[in-house]
Formats: C-alpha cells, sequence, structure tokens
C-alpha cells in the first residue's frame, strides 16, 4: 500500500536522504539485504532509520530483531543516536523491538513469522547475522540454515535488512562470504582512515532486479538521521 512502483518494480523506500537516490527510488519490497561493515560504521544505524522512517512517513510497521541486546539496550542506543524523533509514538505501536535467543533455530523464523503475519509487519531488521553463525558448527550448517532462514523471510511481505560484522576499511578488503551471494542485496559501509579522523563511506554491492548506483558515497550520522551525500566526490584512501 505505501510502496512506490517505479518501472514496473514494486519499490520500498527507505525514506533516508540520499540512499533512495542511490537505489533508484528505494528496496525492491519483499527482499533481504546484507549490511556490511566494521564495528561503528553504521550498520545497525541504518537499521534503526529504516524502520522509523517507515513508521513516520509510510505508517509502515517496523520488527526489529536482536540476537545480542536487550530490547531496552537497543532502545537506550536508538534514541541517544537519533536525539530529534519522536520514538516513543512509534514504540510498541509501529515499532516493535524483541530479542530472540538461539536456543532453537526454528524458533527464530517461528517467531519472525508470527510478528510479520499477526502485525502486519513490513521492515524487518535483523541484527546480526554474525551471532548466527557463531550458533552453528561448521560452515556447511551455518550456509544449509542461513539459506533456509532468507528462503523463508523472502516468503513473508516484508523488507528485511540483516547486519554483518565485517571488517572492512577499503574495497580490496571486501572479500566476499556466503552472505553477499545468497542474499538479494549487499551494501557495505566503511571507516575510512583520513588524516587524524575517520571519513564514513557507504557502497552498494549488489541489488537484484534492479539498477542502482556503485558510486562511493560519504555520509555523516546526525541526531536527525544519516546524511548520504550521493552527489559527493571520492578522492583516494578507499580502494
Amino acid at each position: 500500500m505505501f510502496s512506490v512502483v517505479i518501472g514496473l518494480i514494486d519499490r520500498v523506500p527507505s525514506g533516508i536522504p540520499g540512499l533512495d537516490e542511490l537505489l533508484g527510488g528505494g528496496f525492491v519490497k519483499r527482499r533481504h539485504i546484507v549490511i556490511c561493515g566494521g564495528p561503528g560504521s553504521g550498520k545497525t544505524t541504518l537499521g534503526y532509520e529504516f524502520l522509523y522512517r517507515g513508521a513516520e512517513e509510510y505508517n509502515e510497521k517496523g520488527l526489529f530483531v536482536s540476537l545480542e541486546q536487550s530490547p531496552e539496550r537497543v532502545v537506550e542506543g536508538a534514541k541517544a543516536l537519533f536525539k530529534e524523533w519522536d520514538w516513543d509514538s512509534h514504540l510498541d505501536k509501529n515499532i516493535v523491538v524483541t530479542r530472540i535467543q538461539l536456543e532453537d533455530f526454528n524458533n527464530l523464523k517461528d517467531i519472525i513469522g508470527s510478528y510479520v503475519r499477526e502485525h502486519g509487519v513490513k521492515r524487518v531488521v535483523l541484527d546480526s547475522l554474525t551471532l548466527l553463525k557463531l550458533y552453528f558448527r561448521g560452515e556447511d550448517a551455518y550456509r544449509n540454515n542461513l539459506y533456509e532462514l532468507l528462503t523463508f523471510m523472502g516468503d513473508l511481505d516484508c523488507t528485511s535488512l540483516l547486519t554483518l560484522e565485517k571488517e572492512i576499511n577499503k574495497r580490496s578488503e571486501a572479500n566476499y562470504d556466503m552472505e553477499e551471494f545468497v542474499a538479494d542485496g549487499v551494501i557495505n559501509m566503511y571507516l575510512v582512515p583520513k588524516d587524524m579522523d575517520r571519513l564514513r563511506v557507504l557502497e552498494i554491492i549488489k541489488m537484484r532486479d534492479t539498477d542502482h548506483s556503485t558510486k562511493l558515497c560519504p555520509f555523516k550520522i546526525t541526531p536527525e538521521g544519516l546524511m548520504i551525500s550521493p552527489k559527493a566526490r571520492m578522492f583516494g584512501g578507499i580502494e
């Protein structure tokens, strides 16, 4: 209902200034996108904003699933980052935050599926695949269960972002693992050393079924949200 149809492709606008321009209008509906980056790169932050913009601007319900932190810690972190936003008007109404213990993999799927179907959730953030990887013993078990999870989520009527801890500070370090191959989309978030500071940079690596920008785009995290600069030019340090 709140998606945008652009050239026969049904899209879900992220609502994040600059990102939708890079995506050609938004994420393709019902796709799962992996957000990769090292600690502090902005992965979870992008997830917060994806859910908040959906609730605030498109009246879409969102679900934040943490595999590690309590709901209280997640909410504290979101409020601390984006002080200008009215979180309280959406929490437990349009945005639900929950923690799922990985004692049983089927339990993870059941809880996500129940929330999405019963509450009409259209946006899901799973934080993070890194914990899921640690849960399974062996690459084969992880690969099979990851594929099963993504297939399951792809059958739900929602668009999903899944974070993945991955230390990448430049393009040459961005080796690709199984998550990137099985996901519908991949966004890398870099922290690039620059003088005595670090520059935040975003790059869309892959997005099935749609054209997208391949530019390296600097961005900032502000109390009002991510400020992505599609027209800014990068000068060295990231290759």
